[in-house]
Formats: structure tokens, sequence, C-alpha cells
């Protein structure tokens, strides 16, 4: 409920009879790129979108559509009208506010929008609100306006449970998960100082050979190994059909090596009485071993991040009721590595980026303590 001293306001969830009053608000808001009152009677039933309303005296004020794209992180505000009567009156400002308390109680840590370069009443209170321009659009509008693509990265509470690590930034393509074992290793030995002479070491070390192209990635056998060698107490969990990543290789020599070099790595976690588990960690697994202090590394998909195919290692550091937090090793600048740190993800969403490729491989490498 909204209160203010010439009105009273009330934000809620559209429902069917608000139907007439929204399409007449529709029409008079827009004169092209006009949602359909067929169009709007769908949103309104939406199980997956979001259309609020701003009720004052009966009427509605104003509206504001988001919508929520499976497979991705981000929601989108697709439109957003206010009544001409009640412009002015910071109505526009509360219905973006809700719909981002909406899109992170949803899980989602991204919203994103266009607006049109002429609307600059909008593109100004999105600027107030933390909005960044992402794309300029050409043409983008129906009468061939143009306009913005902006985004606003959200910011869902923190996390109630936390692992005390630093950030070590992978400095090439290919050693994310030596990234990993190393902020690992901080976790559970305060006095391990990360190098980046031991990120090249322990790749080499956990290395499968090869991948669909460029330098061979780690497996979490080979991590497990490396972790061995360097003092760690560690279990692995590993749910797979086959062996890690063979199934992007094509070439017979090649499916050959990656093989013998699994096979070597199991012999050996199996000579040193290493737990190995052919399972998948469940959430409340996770959040178990968070409570622990154990450092928790896990294989992702980055197609939900980047639209890209690839398997990339990530170090959880932390959780509360909706989200799992990591440690991401990967940036594009240097810059940017405050955002790589306790990063959130819904705890549904971690569920599906830990299968990776067609046989759904599970690898996660449960870092206990370091050896006194």
């Amino acid at each position: 409920m909204f209160t203010n001293p010439s009105l009273l306001m009330l934000l809620r969830q559209a429902i069917l009879s608000d139907l007439p009053q929204l399409n007449t608000l529709e029409t008079n808001a827009f004169s092209g790129d006009k949602i359909s009152s067929r169009q709007m009677k769908r949103f309104i039933n939406s199980p997956l979108d979001c259309l609020l309303v701003a009720e004052i005296d009966g009427i509605i004020a104003a509206y504001a559509l988001v919508l929520f794209h499976r497979g991705t992180r981000l929601a989108r505000l697709y439109s957003i009208a206010v009544a001409a009567e009640f412009r002015g009156r910071n109505i526009a400002f509360e219905l973006v506010t809700r719909c981002e308390q909406t899109v992170v109680e949803r899980g989602f840590i991204t919203l994103r929008l266009e607006v049109r370069n002429d609307n600059i009443a909008a593109k100004n209170l999105y600027l107030k609100m933390g909005y960044k321009v992402l794309k300029t659009l050409v043409h983008y509008y129906d009468d061939l306006a143009g306009g913005v693509r902006m985004h606003k990265r959200l910011d869902p509470p923190g996390p109630s449970k936390v692992i005390k690590m630093p950030l070590f930034v992978q400095t090439t393509p290919f050693t994310c998960g030596a990234a990993c074992l190393m902020m690992a290793m901080s976790a559970v030995n305060q006095r391990y100082q990360p190098s980046r002479i031991d990120e090249l070491s322990i790749w080499r070390e956990a290395t499968t050979i090869f991948m669909t192209s460029g330098h061979g990635g780690c497996s979490v056998h080979g991590l497990a190994l490396a972790g061995v060698k360097r003092g760690l107490q560690l279990e692995v969990y590993s749910q797979s059909t086959s062996v890690p990543f063979i199934d992007s290789v094509r070439d017979s020599n090649k499916k050959e090596v990656i093989t013998l070099v699994h096979n070597e790595f199991c012999q050996q976690l199996t000579s040193q009485s290493i737990q190995m588990h052919n399972a998948s960690p469940s959430l409340a697994q996770l959040r178990d071993w968070i409570d622990n202090g154990y450092a928790v590394l896990l294989m992702i998909s980055t197609y939900r991040f980047n639209g890209e195919k690839g398997p990339h290692w990530v170090i959880l550091s932390g959780y509360n009721e909706q989200f799992m937090f990591i440690h991401d090793p990967y940036v594009v600048a240097q810059k940017d590595a405050i955002n790589a740190a306790y990063v959130p993800i819904s705890q549904s969403e971690l569920a599906q980026v830990m299968q990776y490729g067609k046989q759904k491989l599970v690898s996660c490498l449960v870092v206990k303590s370091a050896l006194a």
C-alpha cells in the first residue's frame, strides 16, 4: 500500500476484471507498438509473466509488465504506462521499484528494458534508478523511432552464510578450475597465498588434455588429485554416463587419450582412498557443506549465462533462502573483478546449470580441510 497526501494507491497483480481499463489505458498511452486486448488477457493469465497495476480509488492509473525468460537470468520490463491524469505523482517510480522487487523474489538478478529516445522523462527516470545504457536501437519502433536498451543488475539480500575467501581471477582462458582450487585452498588455510605459478601447475596436473578446441580443461578427478598432492582432505561427486568431456571430441585418437588419462586419474584416487560418489549433490548438501565451512567447487554450463556452450568451474561462497552465491574466476576486465565475488544464482537455476552436455555431467569437488 502506498500513501500520498492526496491519494491512496494500491499496487497489485492485474486480474481479468481490469482488462477493459487496461485496454483503454494502452490505447490512450501509445500511438504504436500497442499490446492488443488478446495479448493483455494472456499476460494477465500467464503463470510466468507479471502484470502489475496501480489502482487509485478503483481506477487503473498505471500498469507495468515484466516478462521472465526461461533459461536465463534476465527479466524484461516490457511495457509501462501511466494515465495522463495521474502523471507527475511518482507512480512510475513506485511501479518500477515493485517490479524490481518481484524480479529478485523470483530469483532473477537483471532487469532489462527498451525506451524511446524521445521519451526523455522515462529515460531520466531509469538513469536516476541506476539503469545503464546497453545498446543503441536504430529504427526500433513501429514509426522507425530510435531508442536505447538499458539494464540494471539488481541486488538481492546478501548471503546469510558465507565462506570467507579471496577472489582469484584466472589469468588464462583455460585455468578456471585451477583458480577455483586455489580459492578453496585459501578458504581452508588462511596462510595459503594463491599465485600464478600454482595456477599453471595445477592446470598441468589436472587437465584432461583435449577439449573441443584449444587447451584442455580440468576434470573433477584431475583437480582432486592436484588437491591431494597439496594436502587437502576432499571428496569427489561425479555423475556421468561416460568419460567426462569425451562426447564433445570427434577424433578417435583424442578420445583414446582422454580415456587413458581419466582412467589413470581414477586409479590414483582409488589408491589413495579418496571418496568418490557417483551422484549429484543436492541443494541441501551444498548448504550443509557451506555451514560446515567446506569449500565446494562446481563445474557449470555457461549456456544460461552467455549463450555459449562450455564447461566452467566456479566455487560456492555463500547462500541465503533464495540464492546460492559463487566466486567466479572469469572476468572480462580486471576492473570488473568486484562483481565476480558473491555472485547470486537462484537455487533452482543452480540445479540446472550444474549439468553439462548431453550426458548431463555433474562434477563437484568438496574441499573439507588442509592436512596439518
